[in-house]
């Protein structure tokens, strides 16, 4: 960790922004989700704990923001992924019925 953060700039930081002395160490010891922006094909094989996600990698375009047509009350994104195909009609459209009772598009 020494290598890659500035440990005493990110503790001033962290404490400023939080209003309360605080360190690095400790604000990233209450992080109760890990991403980790990498592949997993590309990492050394190693446990992780369940709390840590590989998202992205070196593959990934970056993010486009969302359209400014979104609407008053924003967005929600909802995806299945691939269990869509396994779906049957009856539960595509209680979902479907479900997405239409709220105002976000």
């Amino acid at each position: 960790m020494e290598r890659t953060f500035n440990e005493k700039k990110w503790s001033q930081f962290y404490s400023e922004t939080l209003g309360r002395p605080t360190t690095l160490t400790e604000t990233i010891g209450k992080a109760e989700m890990w991403l980790i922006r990498s592949y997993w094909d590309l990492e050394f094989p190693r446990l992780t704990l369940p709390n840590v996600d590989y998202v992205g990698g070196p593959h990934c375009k970056p993010a486009k923001p969302l359209p400014k047509t979104s609407g008053e009350h924003g967005v929600v994104l909802f995806t299945l992924g691939s269990m869509v195909n396994n779906m049957s009609e009856d539960k595509a459209n209680a979902i479907a019925w479900a997405l239409a009772q709220i105002p976000q598009k």
